[in-house]
């Protein structure tokens, strides 16, 4: 006992200190553990959501809906009826009755057809072989081709077509005998010129049935084939030529 008093009294400050020191410790680890645990309740008070709190109420797109009651309107009655529009009459003539202007009168369709279809006619008279045979030598144009009678290369500016002695000849085209005659090179030729003004020359024609100055038609008779002087080395034929004015044309293409 005397012993714990002389310790007592040596250590008695260092242990009151000590004391102190310890309880001050411990009341600040309970203020601070107080502290942390009232922020903590401030931080939760703060994040959390009022209850009470009135939420906004969301408003209403009246425009939206505006338009979408505007679109859906059913059409008035006065829209919806149609109103009686006279429809407007058809401004194409009757062609049967034909239209009229002051004292005139308009032709009928069919009929200037009709006149059309003369008059082309007219600028394009028909042609044809004046015999039925084959084409023995074609034009040639401006390529020189072998002549067999004369033994020498020279342009062939017509058609032969071939045929029997004495065959039926007949002319070409329509139009008016312009010449008869022989020729020194062609035999016995006839000269048609045509309403286009093209002279057609048949050339080897024997026994002539016509004169300078007739008129004959397509397929008339214009005599006998006979022998054409500069071509007689070859078969029986008959040379058809068509001038335009100087110029010589394919008889073949002309007849087409």
């Amino acid at each position: 006992m005397e012993q714990i008093k002389k310790f007592l009294r040596g250590k008695g400050f260092a242990l009151a200190l000590l004391a102190c020191l310890l309880a001050a410790a411990a009341a600040g680890v309970w203020a601070v553990r107080t502290v942390r645990a009232e922020l903590a309740k401030n931080w939760t008070d703060l994040t959390r959501p009022d209850s009470t709190q009135t939420q906004p109420e969301p408003q209403e797109d009246w425009t939206t809906q505006e338009d979408d009651d505007l679109w859906q309107q059913e059409p008035s009655p006065a829209a919806a009826s149609k109103p009686d529009v006279p429809q407007p009459a058809s401004s194409v003539p009757n062609a049967s009755s034909g239209a009229r202007s002051g004292s005139g009168s308009v032709s009928e369709p069919s009929a200037l057809h009709t006149e059309s279809s003369s008059a082309a006619s007219s600028a394009a008279p028909a042609a044809a072989q004046p015999v039925a045979g084959r084409v023995l030598n074609a034009y040639s144009g401006d390529e020189l081709v072998y002549n067999k009678t004369l033994g020498d290369w020279r342009t062939h500016n017509g058609v032969d077509y071939a045929c029997e002695p004495d065959a039926l000849v007949t002319s070409p085209a329509a139009g008016t005998v312009m010449q008869t005659g022989q020729d020194g090179s062609w035999g016995s030729v006839v000269s048609i010129e045509d309403s286009a003004g093209r002279i057609w020359r048949v050339c080897g024609v024997t026994g002539l049935d016509v004169a300078e100055g007739d008129t004959v038609s397509v397929g008339q008779q214009l005599g006998k084939a006979g022998t054409v002087s500069c071509e007689c080395a070859e078969d029986s034929h008959i040379h058809l030529e068509v001038k335009q004015g100087n110029q010589y044309l394919d008889p073949a293409k002309v007849m087409d």
